[in-house]
């Protein structure tokens, strides 16, 4: 199962629909966004060029209008968590987090969920930093940031769940 994998877009409307419109062309089968949609119209443009795709979202740190997030997501059918979650898809256990504090901060949390948690991936965003590893036998992905506003690149992520593999490309 491919999944597209896309995080801290910050309503950069046109970068995001770049990003979507390369997810839907390698035919991902569903979409994580891992959070810092930012505005409710955001997810109606998702929505728009996603179609039947589903989405699995987790609220951002900069997420604010969350009530409005949740009845869109409602509406569409699909998932957003609040809080970081461990769910199942494709035969695969996923930890989703956006990411606390700073840098450091947030890679400590990641690291040490990573080897503790009976999970096969871990799946975060916050930083605006790529993050494509192995710890073990465990992947773990930040695919960076779609906006472009902190590294001056927007990326987005496919996530191969048969394989355990990911790629990440630059828009």
């Amino acid at each position: 199962m491919l999944v597209g994998v896309i995080s801290d877009s910050h309503d950069n409307l046109e970068l995001l629909k770049r990003a979507l419109r390369e997810v839907v062309s390698r035919g991902v089968q569903l979409v994580f966004h891992l959070g810092d949609f930012i505005s409710p119209f955001t997810v109606k443009l998702m929505k728009e060029l996603l179609g039947d795709i589903p989405v699995i979202g987790i609220k951002g740190n900069n997420d604010g209008d969350v009530y409005q997030l949740l009845r869109l997501f409602t509406q569409y059918n699909w998932t957003l968590k609040i809080e970081p979650s461990i769910i199942n898809v494709g035969g695969r256990k996923i930890l989703l987090v956006h990411g606390y504090g700073g840098i450091e901060e947030t890679t400590r949390l990641v690291n040490a969920w990573t080897t503790s948690l009976d999970v096969d991936v871990v799946l975060y965003g916050h930083t605006h930093n790529v993050d494509l590893r192995r710890m073990g036998e465990k992947l773990i992905l930040n695919p960076g940031e779609v906006c472009g506003y902190i590294t001056g690149k927007s990326s987005y992520a496919v996530l191969d769940l048969n394989k355990l593999e990911a790629e990440v490309y630059i828009l």
